[in-house]
């Protein structure tokens, strides 16, 4: 099957019922399916080539849906954009992926100005430019020629990593999407009642929330960079009964719910992932919301469901460190580092193999090879399976630091800060932090003659990087400190930061 055809089920089970909510605009079935192949048609004419890159940037709003869905109805490639990147990231995706056309919101029109793509324009509208909304109108009626033979194709390529030089392109094919649908089918049991929010970025884990719901017939309500308030409001006026959330984002709900004495009992699943959550924090949630966590544990090369854990389990003491058990189509396992599969207690590498893992890496063979070994996906994280068969995370093999559910890279923040004319050195870090889970630090070696503070290399950072990977704050060392064998080690420079902050 083709994850589109979820959205024709969810029109054959409840036609006139409401698929989509944004602000004023509320769209059912019916009205959402004649939107969507208005723009699977357009870009099938417009791309006559099956599988073209076609890049989505933009806010949660109901237009950026129907791109996604139409990218998907018109047997094109989805390759997400997150309008956080710089314009130089998003112009070396644009290169990289080969991308065919970008729509785009209006306000984020100028990040693509170098990059010499077609632009549609995804919400905002100017003279000169195609708009989603002006496609709907002029396509209406039209329906998109069958894309069934494209099934062994890819729906999305996603990036991860950036300023580098060389983003590693993550190409997730059909059979990856239907996997982690049925996954979170089967996990979560949603229904024709469910009203999914979607809150967090449609460009990351929360895309991949919407056609699970729409294959029941249930309902995703939009909502874009909304704040406790908002969200708590949103909640209770629109009944919701799902969210998916990062970490950081249930942690400001939670609270600012518990200072307004509020407390919630119609949601049924509070899913949160792409970060650990401290056991204090899952109490507090469970107060507000009762006993309906939930989380999951995935990666761009794994998407989303290789294994979750359900509210009924996390309400149990002994789970609440757990990413849970593995989703019921895929094998994980703990490797260890000569290939041996580990028995449970026993900490190595967590292993991945089944429909849910990526094709490969874009134009990366070498990569590919070095990832995905014997059928197994290493996905750079060291686990251990209990006795009952739930997976603990210990630590992570790679370098990436999560924090408020984004991945960075800590080369990337090194290769932006090297830069500086007053930069000699630099090592990013992750700290512990409570409410992001990790946060972005570097040690910075100046200079003989510099002038620039900690403070100046900060806002050098955040205005090339943006706010999410920038280092939260910057430690001037004299010298990078060296380990036994001579080598400068994150651990290392982390300790020499320990001290400093020690003294200070």
């Amino acid at each position: 099957m083709l994850p589109i055809q979820m959205l024709y089920r969810g029109l054959r089970v409840n036609p006139e019922g409401e698929a989509l909510v944004h602000g004023p605009v509320r769209m059912t079935y019916r009205e959402l399916v004649r939107q969507v192949e208005a723009v699977a048609t357009f870009l099938q004419e417009q791309l006559p080539t099956p599988q073209s890159r076609v890049g989505a940037c933009g806010h949660n709003n109901w237009q950026h849906v129907v791109t996604m869905l139409g990218i998907f109805a018109s047997g094109h490639v989805w390759v997400p954009l997150n309008p956080r990147n710089s314009a130089a990231e998003l112009t070396g995706i644009a290169e990289a992926a080969d991308l065919a056309l970008i729509v785009t919101d209006l306000e984020y029109a100028g990040l693509f100005a170098q990059s010499n793509r077609p632009l549609v324009l995804m919400s905002g509208r100017a003279d000169d430019q195609l708009s989603v909304e002006g496609i709907c109108e002029a396509f209406a009626g039209r329906r998109p020629a069958d894309i069934a033979h494209l099934r062994d194709g890819l729906s999305a390529i996603k990036f991860t990593g950036g300023t580098t030089g060389s983003p590693k392109g993550v190409l997730q094919p059909y059979r990856a999407f239907m996997s982690c649908i049925a996954s979170m089918l089967t996990t979560f049991g949603f229904g024709e009642d469910e009203r999914m929010l979607v809150v967090a970025p449609l460009t990351h884990g929360a895309g991949t929330f919407l056609l699970p719901v729409m294959a029941v017939g249930g309902c995703n309500i939009l909502l874009d960079g909304a704040k406790a308030p908002g969200i708590l409001e949103t909640i209770g006026a629109e009944r919701i009964t799902a969210s998916f959330m990062p970490p950081t984002l249930i942690y400001s709900v939670t609270d600012h719910a518990l200072a307004a004495g509020i407390r919630y009992d119609g949601i049924r699943h509070l899913i949160y992932g792409a970060a650990p959550m401290p056991p204090a924090r899952i109490r507090l949630a469970q107060e507000v919301f009762g006993p309906h966590l939930a989380a999951i544990y995935g990666q761009t090369e794994a998407p989303t469901m290789i294994s979750a854990i359900t509210a009924h389990e996390l309400a149990n003491e002994a789970n609440l460190q757990s990413v849970g058990r593995p989703c019921p189509f895929n094998d994980v396992q703990i490797m260890s580092p000569d290939g041996r599969l580990l028995p449970p207690g026993e900490t190595g590498e967590v292993v991945v193999r089944g429909d849910l893992v990526m094709a490969g890496y874009l134009n990366r063979p070498d990569l590919t090879r070095e990832t995905i070994v014997d059928g197994w996906l290493h996905t750079g994280d060291l686990g251990a399976f209990d006795a009952r068969g739930y997976l603990f995370l210990k630590d992570r093999l790679r370098d990436v630091i999560i924090t408020g559910g984004f991945n960075v890279y800590p080369s990337d923040v090194e290769a932006v800060l090297a830069t500086h004319p007053d930069v000699v050195q630099v090592t990013a870090i992750a700290r512990a932090d409570a409410y992001w889970g990790q946060r972005v630090e570097a040690a910075v070696v100046l200079s003989e003659h510099a002038a620039a503070s900690a403070a100046d290399l900060v806002h050098f950072a955040k205005t090339e990087l943006g706010s999410v990977r920038a280092p939260k704050a910057i430690h001037l060392l004299p010298k990078m400190p060296i380990n036994a064998v001579g080598k400068v080690t994150r651990q290392s420079v982390l300790d020499a930061v320990e001290q400093l902050e020690q003294r200070a």
